[in-house]
């Protein structure tokens, strides 16, 4: 059994980024950039209002106000799309949000500022010269690199690369990754259950979701029965996968068949099996594929500890391999609310915790039940509070450390 560090370091030391492919924009969102990208032209291209109003010369409203306005000859119209016009000394032109700087003009007068009558303006106020005018260059210039390699896409990244005409863009592959779930007992939705032992599938389509939210691409690869040739059918549909990820059948029991099975069907090399970690102690990690570019992951059947070694071990692979630079979920300190009492402290302890923002930094607060099968303590928890080993009582109000997988707090939901 070894320590939950050492089993990270060797997960990702044995994944390998993926390779790159050409993708639309609209396929491009949340995959991780590979190629630098820099501007094509200047934007905006060309000086233009930020108002709609009236282009003027400053020289021409110099001294304007309510009482003496400046009255200026209305001989032009620029529009946003719109050709280039001109103004002359004691002219204007109406312009609206977009339209170009007509030439001569040095200065935007917002239409609030105004009144026409009779093809004149009235002007009732002097402006700084150049103000309410966007200039050229303004947000970027010709061969600005504006993002670099290796960024997660965004909508603010997806808007650029539109505004730099880049209908397709290079970014890392997405891992497939290929879920079983082992276990007689096992129903999927939708099954009528016919036997009081029999339960319907959570980490099926939680571990689905995940996935999803991780980056990667999900496959259900079914349900495997406790025997070896259902087992070694549903495992050979793995070949396709990136990652194998299955839920049960890697503990001590007579019918624990997948480790062993993943060996002989896939060629798995397991380079661990148990981390001193709790939930989620029985988890086998392997490599295998031709070039051992592939990953097995063996979690535990108990729901919250098959979403706790997800979260930790699992995520931060799915992440390096999409090509991200940050896999970890990150880490905060805070304050625990209620304390925290358990009877051994052999292993680090991953307990489910709510946050919450105060003015007194993050506050940690331990849902009650802390069973690997009480999967409602997840909908509850924001975070993974750390107890390290040795330790057995965290007192009310110590610091704690927390691992973040959902950040809603943030936004104000916590309701205690």
């Amino acid at each position: 059994m070894i320590a939950f560090e050492e089993a990270l370091k060797i997960i990702l030391e044995n994944t390998k980024t993926l390779g790159l492919e050409k993708v639309f924009l609209n396929q491009a969102l949340g995959m991780v950039l590979a190629e630098d990208i820099y501007a094509d032209r200047d934007n905006p291209p060309a000086d233009n209002s930020g108002m709609d109003g009236f282009a003027v010369r400053y020289e021409d409203i110099k001294g304007a106000t309510e009482e003496n306005p400046a009255v200026l000859e209305i001989i032009a119209e620029s529009r946003a799309g719109g050709e280039l016009v001109q103004v002359k000394p004691g002219t204007a032109a109406y312009i609206y949000t977009g339209g170009l700087i007509p030439e001569g003009a040095d200065t935007v007068v917002q239409k609030e500022l105004t009144k026409v009558e009779d093809n004149r303006v009235f002007i009732f106020q002097e402006l700084p010269e150049g103000s309410n005018i966007r200039p050229q260059g303004g947000d970027y210039r010709k061969g600005d690199l504006l993002i670099k390699a290796g960024k997660k896409l965004r909508p603010a990244e997806i808007g650029i690369l539109s505004s730099v005409n880049k209908p397709t863009v290079y970014v890392y592959q997405r891992p497939r990754v290929g879920i079983l779930t082992t276990g007689d007992e096992i129903l999927d939705v939708g099954e009528p259950v016919e036997k009081l032992s029999q339960i319907r599938t959570s980490n099926t389509y939680s571990l689905y979701s995940q996935v999803l939210e991780a980056g990667g691409e999900p496959v259900i690869l079914g349900f495997s029965k406790d025997n070896p040739e259902d087992t070694e059918k549903k495992l050979s549909y793995a070949r396709s996968c990136d990652i194998l990820l299955t839920t049960g059948g890697v503990s001590v029991g007579e019918y624990d068949l997948v480790k062993d099975f993943v060996v002989k069907v896939l060629g798995v090399d397991i380079l661990f099996w148990k981390v001193k970690q709790k939930p989620g102690k029985p988890v086998a990690f392997g490599v295998w594929g031709q070039d051992r570019e592939k990953l097995f992951f063996g979690i535990p059947g108990n729901p919250v500890a098959a979403m706790v070694v997800f979260e930790n071990m699992v995520k931060p692979a799915i992440r390096k391999m999409s090509g991200e630079e940050k896999v970890l979920n990150p880490v905060i300190s805070a304050k625990l609310k209620g304390g925290y009492r358990r009877k051994k402290g052999e292993r680090l302890e991953f307990i489910r915790v709510a946050l919450e923002l105060t003015d007194d930094g993050f506050v940690a607060t331990p849902f009650g039940k802390q069973g690997s099968n009480i999967l409602t303590g997840m909908v509850f928890a924001h975070g993974f509070g750390m107890v390290e080993v040795g330790v057995t009582e965290i007192k009310e109000g110590e610091k704690i450390k927390v691992v973040v997988f959902d950040k809603s707090f943030m936004d104000g939901t916590f309701d205690g």
